[in-house]
């Protein structure tokens, strides 16, 4: 299928695939005699792939370095575990940091007019007495 056509199925520009393709992210595809690239259904896999890898958040550093680790085979099974172990380290503790500004701000709304809302008011008030002063 034409590039044109890959990226209408994946969801992503012609730019995006030519660039995954100059940088590494996808292996090199092949071409008709004219230089077209014509992409066939192991291509679209790996696209299909890095395409989740990067939803899952991944960087395209970090992806480029999987792919790498593929094409040296099997002996790097182990290292492209670790790479993707890193992964869900990096998003757990994203969540966990997430999960505590949202339970801050839980408590907050919770106790909204008796907390926030005079401590608010009581800034706001002070502020004003002290550019009135100036």
């Amino acid at each position: 299928m034409t590039i044109k056509e890959m990226a209408e199925l994946v969801g992503v520009s012609a730019d995006t695939l030519r660039y995954y393709e100059r940088i590494g992210v996808i292996p090199s595809v092949t071409r008709t005699i004219h230089g077209v690239r014509n992409y066939d259904a192991i291509d679209l896999e790996w696209v299909q792939s890095i395409l989740k890898l990067k939803a899952s958040g991944m960087t395209l550093e970090m992806i480029i370095e999987y792919v790498r680790l593929a094409n040296l085979g099997d002996s790097t099974i182990e290292a492209r575990k670790c790479l993707l172990k890193e992964e869900q380290e990096r998003i757990t503790a994203k969540i966990e940091s997430l999960q505590e500004r949202l339970t801050t701000i839980d408590r907050k709304l919770d106790d909204y007019y008796n907390e926030l809302l005079p401590q608010t008011t009581a800034m706001i008030n002070k502020m004003n007495r002290e550019h009135e002063k100036k």
